[in-house]
Order: C-alpha cells, then sequence, then structure tokens
C-alpha cells in the first residue's frame, strides 16, 4: 500500500528543513516572473528593520538582528532574454557597530519560461554566491539554489520559491538545506497609487540560529506595492511589507523595497 502524498511531502521537508547556521537578512523577498529585457539596466533597493528580534549573538560578533537597519541596492542587467545578472552590495547599521558594509552577494537568473497575455507561468531558477564580512553570517560564504514558480493574470501574482543553500566557509561545509518562500498577491487597476496588496510567506529564514526541524523560523507579512504619483517619482514603484515571526522567528520586521525607473 502507498503512502499517502501528504505523508511523503511531510518527510520531505523533514529531511531537508534543518537550519543550521544564523541568516543575514540582506533581502526579504519572493522571486516572480520578471526579469530585464537584454541590455536593460535595474535597480532595486531592498530596506528591512527589524522592530522585535534577536537580542543574543549566535557566533562571535554576530549583529543581532533587533534594532538593526539593512540597506541593500541591487544591480541587474540583461544578458539575455533569459538570462540576467544581479550584484547585491549589502549594507547595515546597529547600535553596537555603526553603519557597515556587509560584503557582496552576485547572482544569475535563468527564466526559460515567462508569463505572458497568452499564458500565465513563468518557471526558473536563481542561482546566488554570497561572500560576507565578519559578523554577518555564519559561514560567512555560502551558496543557494532557488527556484521560481510564478502565475500572473490580470487579478492575481502567485508565486513560490523552493530555496536551498549551504555554507561554504570558516571550517564549516553544511549540508545543503531546505527552506520555501510564497506569495499571493491580489492586483488592483483602477489607476490609484496602490497597485496590489496580499501575504508573504516565509519558512526558514531568520537571524536566529535554530537546529530543531520541528521548529524552523516562520514569518508572515502583509504587504501592498504602490506607485506614487507626481513627476518626482517618475515611474517609481515601491513595495512594503510587515511581518511577524514565531518559532525563534524575528517577531516584527519592517521591510521595502524601492524600484526607481532607470
Amino acid at each position: 500500500m502507498r503512502p499517502p502524498l501528504s505523508r511523503l511531502f511531510a518527510c520531505f521537508l523533514l529531511c531537508f528543513s534543518t537550519l543550521s547556521h544564523a541568516v543575514f537578512l540582506d533581502e526579504i523577498q519572493v522571486y516572480d516572473g520578471e526579469i530585464n529585457e537584454p541590455g536593460e539596466f535595474g535597480l532595486e533597493i531592498h530596506a528591512n528593520t527589524t522592530i522585535t528580534g534577536q537580542t543574543v549573538a549566535n557566533f562571535p560578533n554576530q549583529r543581532v538582528s533587533q534594532g538593526a537597519v539593512r540597506i541593500t541596492p541591487e544591480f541587474s542587467y540583461g544578458l539575455t532574454k533569459t538570462l540576467e545578472f544581479g550584484f547585491y552590495l549589502p549594507t547595515i547599521y546597529t547600535p553596537e557597530y555603526g553603519y557597515e558594509s556587509a560584503g557582496y552577494k552576485p547572482r544569475l537568473k535563468w527564466l526559460p519560461i515567462q508569463n505572458s497575455d497568452s499564458q500565465p507561468w513563468a518557471l526558473g531558477v536563481n542561482f546566488e554566491y554570497s561572500v560576507l564580512n565578519q559578523g554577518m553570517e555564519y559561514p560567512r560564504k555560502g551558496a543557494e539554489v532557488r527556484g521560481i514558480v510564478a502565475w500572473k493574470n490580470n487579478k492575481w501574482s502567485l508565486a513560490f520559491n523552493p530555496v536551498i543553500d549551504s555554507g561554504r566557509s570558516d571550517g564549516q561545509n553544511s549540508d545543503w538545506e531546505f527552506n520555501y518562500h510564497t506569495r499571493a498577491i491580489r492586483l488592483v487597476g483602477d489607476g490609484g497609487p496602490i497597485t496590489g496588496y496580499g501575504l508573504e510567506y516565509y519558512q526558514g529564514q531568520s537571524a536566529v540560529n535554530n537546529g530543531n526541524p520541528y521548529a524552523a523560523p516562520k514569518q508572515l507579512f502583509a504587504i501592498v506595492e504602490v506607485q506614487p504619483k507626481g513627476a518626482f517619482f517618475n515611474g517609481m514603484s515601491i513595495h512594503m511589507g510587515l511581518g511577524y515571526g514565531w518559532d525563534s522567528g524575528d517577531q516584527l520586521t519592517f521591510k521595502m523595497i524601492i524600484s526607481p525607473k532607470l
């Protein structure tokens, strides 16, 4: 007799959801089917702060999350119709250490299936390598493979990111670990400044070190997306979210992604 699919899925998550290293929260985002056109430059400014969260370091000189402000410009460039190169320059401010550069992260997005007016699906994968400074994350170097499954029509934008990552430095090459992120946005097309609102859920993304697969950090964000009116903003879009965390996730986090039109 075959076990039910729900049991098999639960076993899969149990095997791959051990979270053995602390995470630097420079980017809190679910990837969807967006990609730059060939030759197109892009810029996103990621900013977030932990209002209530981690206060005890998990490794020497760790920049704890509570009270920290993280600002990360992300530059991107369309290489081909299906390939996009990106580069992050994360920074952080903490009351104890002041304002610092946190390191750098190059990435490569491959999106062979893209949604259009005739079909709603987008499928792809994003490869990322991170090199962070001491005190940001342990291990401070790592690799990530993020799947992209997205669906969009004129009313809804849905996205799911299965993620595997591994630390690759400081004498600790951790096993590949599994987590996932998902998002649902109700699109608003009435010409007002609000263009969408919805929810994002993050399993396994937290500054808190937690090796218990039964208590993986969890965060749920209420989000809104706006396009401010006026010549000063010139097509800028802003994504904002307020997140609540449990099972060792940071309890209260505010995030913002600003996308100026270049």
